[in-house]
């Protein structure tokens, strides 16, 4: 190769290198943005009211200008990031699996430990938007907690340190 050539790559190689470096290098599997695709829509800092209730107690949190209160129930102390760091995984963790309507429809609702359940969560947010999701059995391995969101026909399967955060809130065993 030429001189006029090797100056040629090596000026294509730099302008490469400069081209990497201000745009961030290449994407590639793996390095994909992270984007939450969890059931909750409402963002966490938009949440208001947050009423958590088990078959044996219930806990109602108000978000106020000094942060969250508790206006049911009694929480341990700590419940504030708790209860933070519950709606973020609801908000961010997505369903491991989705039993659709038609696969659900054979199969009782009491299997899925959902009739009555186990923990109910409502969330509402600041113009009056709401969600409402119900926590059931666990599968069959105990790894992953069986899910119904109101208004959806589908049973989701969801990691089970959402619905084990959900149980801290309150300070429960």
């Amino acid at each position: 190769m030429s001189r006029l050539g090797w100056a040629a790559a090596a000026l294509a190689a730099v302008a490469f290198l400069t081209a990497l470096a201000f745009t961030g290098g290449r994407g590639g599997p793996g390095l994909a943005p992270f984007t939450s695709n969890g059931l909750l829509t409402i963002p966490a800092g938009a949440v208001r009211v947050v009423d958590v209730s088990t078959r044996e107690r219930q806990w109602l949190f108000v978000r106020g200008e000094g942060g969250w209160q508790i206006r049911r129930g009694k929480a341990e102390a700590g419940f504030e990031e708790r209860l933070e760091a519950a709606l973020t995984l609801l908000r961010n963790s997505g369903p491991e699996r989705i039993l659709t309507a038609a696969e659900v429809a054979s199969v009782d609702a009491g299997q899925f430990g959902l009739d009555p359940p186990a923990l109910r969560v409502v969330v509402r947010g600041g113009e009056a938007s709401s969600f409402a999701i119900s926590f059931g059995a666990t599968n069959v391995l105990g790894l992953s907690h069986y899910a119904r969101a109101d208004g959806r026909s589908e049973i989701v399967l969801l990691p089970g340190f959402v619905a084990e955060a959900w149980e801290a809130v309150g300070g429960m065993p």
